[in-house]
């Protein structure tokens, strides 16, 4: 009976947490494997084909073209044309400024919809009005602003005694693509940086203001190292997409004048909607494609490793 007693109250051995969750991971693989099929066939199995396409010599004109294979000729080809040097450099200028504006006059708001006033929650969402819009009915917005001889801005400035301005013009054309990527975006880093100053804890606020520090003191000193990685986030997000955008360019410009907006996406439809030109237009990409990669890695690598280090 004693034995019996001892056997009865002696402790179970712990489960063997190895196997548990070995188990458990294998599970989790089913159920990301659907998605994991998914991304591979609608993304990683196109860039493979346009991957293999660029190696050929195919123009959509020349039936059988497909299977002639002419190795780097593509991508020798458009490293040495003029125009896309040009279009680097217009997505470059058209990335880097919007980017910069959008970024200042987003921290602008976000610092201003901060504070408390009459109002605040409905100009706040009044904010976030262009960020919701489809590109493409920004493009024909923005015409219509932009037109020479009706449109609503020159109709403006007429009124009020002052000669139109060529908004499209040569001159003109770049800039005016900027100013409409930035009246769009400004909400997005608005957002992200509102999120930012939410999260900043009001015990260091009210000892800053008690110590009698400055509004600039607080803003250099406690809030822009605060918002720093909120700010790197929407940067690098913005980025990628700036260097991506197509639609709402086209539609205002359709890369013109001559190629003053003829950003990298543009210069690409035009190669394969214009000349046909699919091995070509594969290798543009496939370039495109490093150059985002080229572009927004050290924004990301020192966004992780700043997870990293406050982890």
């Amino acid at each position: 009976m004693a034995s019996q007693s001892v056997l009865l109250s002696a402790p179970a051995k712990p489960a063997r947490r190895g196997g548990t969750r070995r188990t458990s991971r294998n599970q989790a693989i089913w159920f990301v494997l659907p998605a994991i099929l998914v991304l591979v066939g609608v993304y990683l199995g196109p860039m493979l084909y346009a991957l293999w396409a660029s190696f050929t010599g195919w123009v959509l004109v020349m039936p059988g073209s497909e299977n002639d294979w002419v190795g780097l000729a593509n991508y020798s080809e458009v490293l040495q044309s003029r125009e896309f040097w040009s279009a680097v450099q217009v997505t470059v200028i058209y990335a880097l400024f919007s980017i910069t504006f959008g970024l200042t006059l987003g921290t602008i708001f976000a610092l201003t919809l901060n504070l408390e006033f009459f109002w605040k929650t409905f100009f706040r969402s009044v904010m976030m009005i262009p960020m919701v819009i489809t590109p493409s009915v920004i493009g024909i917005f923005w015409k219509l602003l932009y037109e020479q001889e009706n449109g609503v801005f020159n109709h403006a400035l007429a009124a009020i005694g002052l000669p139109g301005i060529p908004w499209l013009s040569l001159n003109g054309a770049l800039p005016s693509i900027i100013i409409m990527d930035v009246w769009q975006t400004t909400p997005f880093f608005m957002l992200v940086i509102l999120a930012g100053l939410h999260s900043i804890d009001e015990s260091l606020i009210d000892a800053a203001k008690v110590d009698g520090t400055s509004r600039w003191q607080m803003f250099r000193h406690i809030l822009l190292p605060h918002l720093l990685p909120y700010m790197l986030v929407a940067a690098s997000f913005r980025c990628i997409a700036a260097m991506g955008d197509f639609d709402k360019i086209w539609l205002l410009t359709a890369g013109g004048p001559g190629d003053r907006t003829t950003t990298m996406t543009i210069f690409t439809y035009k190669t394969g909607f214009s000349a046909f030109d699919i091995g070509r237009t594969a290798a543009i990409a496939w370039i495109f494609v490093v150059i985002v990669l080229l572009v927004s890695a050290p924004l990301l690598r020192h966004l992780f490793k700043t997870a990293t280090r406050d982890h």
